[in-house]
């Protein structure tokens, strides 16, 4: 397996972890019912959950299956999702320090991999693809979530990926659906669906700048960037409020979501 170093989301998200609550994980729950609905989930599945954080996507999975493994870069993130579990009073779960584009797993131990609005943060996604399919099972799926760029807009990609990075220096790139398709395709795996359309990620800005830890410099900066947005974006990205206070801004990450097998 190939080595790739521990990164700025390991020390960015040990610091944040208590902030990472049920609000958070709340805010994209659309995407988490989609990845449970199209997951065609059985009593006998032993599932990995990628970047696990707090384990909401692992606990959510938990109940229907009959292990689930978090995961994750973060101790400070594991710590917390192990409390999580114990409180749920969940037996079959397991918490994991590691990389996504280096799983410290066997080949083939898992039946399903998940992972929910983290890949934008990975180093190479091809990567944790490839180690994806590497840890599934024949016939394994791959159910992800994650928050996207539409196809064809050069403009709206780069002011989002732009603000997201200047917001949180851990953040590597929202992808396109076509990436994705590509990607996810020369990893191995069959697509089953992969799409953009239906219901995105609604943030309120205050709250997520907090969670990256912005001091009043920089979430002055990020405001500026919400209040200058060419009209298309603002399209693009529901933005509104940006002419009252920080509290009022308000926008949408598109996402895409994907379910894939192995062959």
């Amino acid at each position: 397996m190939n080595e790739f170093p521990k990164r700025s989301s390991q020390e960015q998200f040990d610091r944040q972890a208590p902030k990472y609550d049920a609000t958070w994980s709340s805010w994209s729950d659309e995407t988490l019912q989609w990845m449970l609905e199209h997951a065609a989930l059985r009593p006998s599945d032993v599932v990995l959950d990628v970047a696990t954080g707090n384990g909401f996507t692992a606990l959510a999975f938990a109940p229907h299956v009959s292990h689930v493994t978090g995961l994750d870069v973060s101790p400070g993130m594991l710590a917390q999702a192990r409390t999580r579990a114990s409180e749920a009073s969940l037996g079959n779960m397991s918490f994991v320090e590691g990389s996504a584009e280096s799983m410290p797993f066997e080949d083939g131990s898992f039946d399903i991999v998940t992972c929910r609005i983290a890949p934008h943060h990975f180093l190479s996604l091809p990567a944790f693809l490839s180690e994806s399919a590497r840890v599934l099972r024949p016939g394994g799926r791959l159910i992800v979530g994650d928050t996207s760029v539409p196809d064809d807009m050069p403009e709206a990609d780069a002011w989002q990926n732009g603000v997201e990075a200047l917001r949180d220096p851990s953040h590597v790139r929202n992808y396109t659906p076509s990436e994705w398709r590509g990607m996810v395709t020369e990893a191995g795996f069959e697509i089953d669906t992969l799409t953009d359309e239906g219901g995105g990620v609604s943030v309120p800005f205050a709250f997520w700048i907090d969670r990256a830890g912005c001091g009043p410099e920089l979430a002055e900066a990020v405001r500026r960037e919400f209040e200058t947005a060419p009209a298309a974006v603002a399209e693009v990205f529901k933005i509104g409020g940006v002419d009252g206070s920080v509290s009022d801004i308000s926008f949408v990450w598109r996402r895409v979501v994907l379910a894939a097998r192995v062959s």
